[in-house]
C-alpha cells in the first residue's frame, strides 16, 4: 500500500530513508529547501529570494516559484524535482513542519496508510504568531500599495485595456484583497491596543484569496523595500482566508530592565491556530508515548482506539532521577558541581551524552579535561534532537538530563487556545507548591514538593508540555533495550522513574582542583616508587593548597564518597581509584538502585 510516514525532523527522515533504502524500497523524503550547502543538505534551490520571502511567512512555491528564472533546472534536478520524487513514491516520508504548512489533506491524498511519531498537536493545529512590532512594516506595505501613484496606476492601467480581460478582472480581485487587508489590520492594530487580557479574537475580514495575491505582495514589498522583522504573513494570510481555526490576543506581563524592582510590563501577541486533521477513510497510526487519547479524540474531532497495550515492559537499563530544581537561569557552576558528581559516580560510562537547557551548555567549556573529554553528544530542550534521535544509546553508555524544561506563562496560554480550551487561556492562574508522590527504589513512596500551577486545566497545560520534553528525553536511552543505555534525570518534575532519597553527586570547583591535584602528586611519586605503593597525605595536599587541614580532610573524604580516591585504612595516604570498567552487572550497582 502507498504509505506516508511523519516524524519530527529531517534528521529523522534520513535515518528512516537509509533503512527503507536498505530493504529495497520504493522511498523518497520530502526535501528541506536549501539554497547554501550544508553537511547534511545539498543545495537544490538557487533563489536566494525564496529564504526571505519564507522567513517573511511567504509560502515560497506560490511566492517565488511561478516567476523564478531557475525554474527550469529546479524541475529537473532540484527542490520541486524532488518534491514530485518524494510524492510519486510508494513509501513518502515527511517532517511534522511539511505536514503543518502544506496541509494533512494534499500529502495524504493518495496514501492508504499514515503513521505520525511523536506528539501530533503541532501538526494536527498548526500556530502563526503576530507580534504587535510585526505591524508597522505592514502597514507602510499596504499605505503605499493603496495610497502609491505609481501602485494605483498599475491597478488603474488594466481597466484601460481591452484585450486582456482576465488581467483587468486579477489585477480588480488584487486591489479588493488589499483593500480588505488593510481593514484586517486596522482590526488587530485596535485589539493590540485595547486588549489588556488574553482574549479571543475574531477576523472581521474573510474573503477568498485571489490568485498571484502572495506574489504581488512580495513584489510589492520588494519595490518599496520593505523588511519585516518576524514572519507577520503567515499570520495575516491565514485570517483573511478564514482558515484559522480559532485565535487570541495572548497578554502576558514581563518584567522591565532598568527599572525599580517589580515593575511589569504587558506583552501582547497574537496566536491562530489552523485545523489540519487526517483524512477520514485512512488508517491512522499516532506513535507518542506522551499525548493522553482524550486531548487526541478531541483534536481529531472522531473516535481514536488506544491501541497500547496494557502492560509495561521492564527496563534493561538504569533510569534514575534525583529531585532538584535546574531553571536557565542556574549558575554554570552550579551544573559543573552536578555534572562532575554524576560523572565521578558513573567512572564505567566512558560515553556521555548530556540533555540540559541551552544557555547551560557553556557550562562544558569551563570544566577538567577528564570530565569534559567524557561529553561525547550534547544538546539542549527544544533543539528537537532531545526527543526525536535515535543515535543516542548507540554512541552513549549514559545521558544525564539536567534541568526541569518549564515554559513561561504565554507558552501555556498559546498551548491552551492550540488544544481548544480558549476559555482557559483567558483565565490569570495562581502558581504555587506542588506535590507529588515519587517512587523509591525499595518500592516505597515519598511525598515530594514541586511548582506548578494551581488551576486544574493550566496545570494539566504545563505537565503536556514539560512532563513530555522530559520522558521523551529519557527515552534516547531506549531503556527497555538491552542495547540502551543508563540514564540519570536531575529534576523537581515527576516523570515516572524511581527516585533516589539521598544525597545528590556534588563535585564543586574546590574538589576537583584537589583531585587533579592528588593525580599529579601521585604522578609525580610514581615516577620514585612502585605505583601501587604510592599514596598522598591529607597534609601534603592542604600545604600545597595552603588551606587548613580539616578543610582538606572533608573534602578528600567527599573525593572517596564519589568513588575518586581510596584509602587502605583511617590512618594511611590517598590514592586514586583505579578506572571502572564497565560490566553488566556493574550497571545495577552504581546507580544506586534497581530500574523500575
Amino acid at each position: 500500500m502507498r504509505a506516508l510516514l511523519i516524524y519530527p525532523t529531517h534528521s529523522n527522515l534520513a535515518e528512516e530513508l537509509r533503512r527503507y533504502e536498505e530493504g529495497g524500497f520504493d522511498v523518497a523524503a520530502y526535501p528541506v529547501r536549501t539554497t547554501q550547502e550544508g553537511e547534511q543538505h545539498q543545495v537544490n534551490c538557487w533563489n536566494s529570494e525564496a529564504d526571505q520571502a519564507e522567513a517573511a511567512g511567504f509560502p515560497v512555491v506560490e511566492t517565488i516559484c511561478p516567476r523564478c528564472p531557475r525554474q527550469g533546472d529546479c524541475r529537473a534536478h532540484g527542490y520541486l524535482a524532488k518534491l514530485v520524487t518524494a510524492r510519486e513514491a510508494e513509501i513518502s516520508l515527511a517532517t511534522h513542519q511539511r505536514v503543518a504548512c502544506t496541509g494533512f489533506s494534499e500529502l495524504a491524498a493518495d496514501r492508504e496508510y499514515i503513521t505520525v511519531h511523536e506528539n501530533p498537536i503541532d501538526l494536527l493545529r498548526p500556530t502563526c504568531t503576530l507580534a504587535s512590532q510585526d505591524l508597522p512594516p505592514l502597514f507602510r506595505l499596504l499605505h503605499q500599495v493603496l495610497g502609491d501613484p505609481k501602485f494605483l496606476n498599475w491597478f488603474s492601467e488594466s481597466h484601460r485595456r481591452d484585450d486582456d480581460a482576465e488581467q483587468v478582472i486579477r489585477r480588480q480581485r488584487i486591489y479588493e484583497a488589499a483593500m480588505a487587508l488593510d481593514d484586517l489590520l486596522q482590526d488587530l492594530q485596535a485589539a493590540f491596543e485595547c486588549e489588556a487580557e488574553t482574549t479571543v479574537w475574531i477576523s472581521p475580514k474573510k474573503i477568498v484569496v485571489p490568485s498571484g495575491f502572495e506574489s504581488f505582495l512580495w513584489w510589492a514589498a520588494e519595490v518599496c523595500q520593505i523588511r519585516f522583522t518576524g514572519n507577520p504573513w503567515r499570520f495575516v494570510l491565514a485570517a483573511l482566508a478564514g482558515e484559522l481555526h480559532s485565535a487570541a490576543v495572548i497578554v502576558s506581563e514581563r518584567a522591565v530592565r532598568d527599572a525599580p524592582q517589580g515593575s511589569k510590563a504587558l506583552r501582547k501577541s497574537f496566536i491562530g491556530v489552523e485545523h489540519n486533521p487526517p483524512p477520514s477513510g485512512r488508517v491512522v497510526w499516532f506513535n507518542d508515548a506522551t499525548l493522553e487519547p482524550d486531548r487526541l479524540q478531541r483534536l481529531l474531532g472522531r473516535e481514536v482506539i488506544d491501541g497500547t497495550p496494557n502492560a509495561q515492559i521492564p527496563f534493561q537499563n538504569v533510569a534514575v532521577q534525583y529531585v532538584r530544581d535546574i531553571t536557565r537561569s542556574t549558575s554554570l557552576s552550579v551544573i559543573q558541581a552536578l555534572l562532575c558528581g554524576l560523572l565521578a559516580k558513573r567512572r564505567d560510562c566512558a560515553r556521555v551524552g548530556l540533555i540540559t537547557h541551552r544557555p547551560l551548555l557553556q557550562g562544558l567549556a569551563g570544566l577538567e579535561e577528564e570530565f569534559r573529554s567524557r561529553i561525547v553528544m550534547s544538546t539542549y530542550f527544544g533543539s528537537g534532537e532531545e526527543r526525536s534521535s535515535n543515535v543516542w544509546h548507540q554512541q552513549c553508555d549514559l545521558i544525564v538530563i539536567l534541568g526541569t524544561p518549564r515554559v513561561p506563562p504565554q507558552a501555556v496560554a498559546e498551548y491552551l487556545v492550540q488544544v481548544g480550551d480558549i476559555a482557559a487561556a483567558c483565565r490569570k492562574p495562581p502558581w504555587g507548591t506542588l506535590y507529588w508522590q515519587g517512587k523509591l527504589p525499595d518500592g516505597g513512596e515519598k511525598r515530594i514538593e514541586g511548582r506548578g500551577y494551581l488551576d486544574p486545566d493550566w496545570r494539566r497545560a504545563h505537565r503536556d508540555l514539560v512532563r513530555a520534553t522530559l520522558v521523551q528525553a529519557i527515552g534516547r536511552g531506549r531503556l527497555t533495550l538491552e542495547s540502551g543505555c543508563d540514564v540519570v534525570v536531575c529534576s523537581s518534575e515527576e516523570c515516572g522513574l524511581r527516585v533516589i532519597d539521598g544525597r545528590i553527586p556534588w563535585l564543586n570547583e574546590e574538589a576537583r582542583q584537589i583531585w587533579s591535584l592528588i593525580n599529579q602528586l601521585t604522578a609525580e611519586k610514581s615516577k620514585r616508587d612502585l605505583l601501587e605503593k604510592v599514596a598522598v597525605s591529607t597534609a601534603e595536599v592542604a600545604q600545597q593548597l595552603d588551606r587548613p587541614e580539616r578543610t582538606v580532610r572533608n573534602l578528600l573524604t567527599d573525593l572517596e564518597w564519589h568513588g575518586l580516591v581510596y584509602r587502605e585504612g583511617p590512618r594511611s595516604g590517598w590514592k586514586v581509584s583505579p578506572p571502572v570498567v564497565a560490566s553488566p552487572s556493574l550497571k545495577l550497582t552504581l546507580a544506586e538502585s534497581v530500574p523500575s
